[in-house]
């Protein structure tokens, strides 16, 4: 989770420390109201992009910062090996996990290049970047979506808060996950949810 919290977002209703009880179920509450909100049409389209690229044997390459960044390995980890004896798994590459590939870029160059210049050098047509962000600002996100429309490789992404400049980028290929600016652990509480069930909508693919 990013430095601001989603407990956090909870302070001005009146719920102290002295009541972890009652925080405890307010975050909850929420965390329900805000799964319950989640297009599944939006997920359905994110599941199918997916598969398109599954079959066609192309590849699939996520990327996000901080939590996000977590989430994406979690999400790449599921849908490729995590899928292996269940059906048949993604070509998949979390842009998150080489340290010494994005200590390389940030030093040589600037941290915000660090997912673009991986997208230049990895992706062809026929695959597909998902990008996860709860504000949907992070710019080295956004420069590796605009590297991918260079490439003509399309780009999803599953934002937060109120989308931001991702949630523009990618009309039509976004799951959204609305709530309070700075409600950091909800949003990525439901983006792991997100990449969980369509996990398991992979898994149900046979051919």
């Amino acid at each position: 989770m990013n430095q601001s919290s989603g407990v956090k977002a909870f302070e001005g209703k009146g719920i102290m420390m002295s009541n972890p009880e009652g925080l405890i179920a307010d975050y909850f509450n929420e965390g329900k109201k805000i799964l319950s909100s989640i297009s599944v049409s939006e997920v359905t389209a994110l599941s199918a992009a997916i598969e398109k690229v599954r079959v066609g044997g192309f590849s699939v390459f996520i990327a996000g910062n901080g939590g996000s960044a977590s989430t994406a390995s979690h999400f790449a980890t599921d849908i490729g090996v995590g899928s292996l004896n269940r059906s048949n798994p993604v070509r998949v590459i979390s842009l998150c996990d080489n340290s010494a590939v994005l200590t390389a870029i940030a030093n040589d160059t600037d941290y915000k290049f660090v997912f673009e210049q991986q997208i230049r050098l990895l992706a062809v047509p026929g695959d597909l970047l998902i990008v996860i962000s709860a504000s949907g600002n992070s710019e080295n996100l956004i420069n590796a979506v605009l590297a991918a429309n260079d490439l003509g490789i399309p780009s999803f992404s599953i934002t937060g808060f109120d989308g931001g400049k991702l949630k523009e980028m990618t009309q039509g290929s976004n799951v959204h996950v609305e709530s309070n600016y700075g409600a950091y652990g909800l949003v990525e509480d439901a983006h792991l949810a997100i990449c969980h069930v369509v996990t398991e909508c992979v898994r149900e693919h046979r051919q």
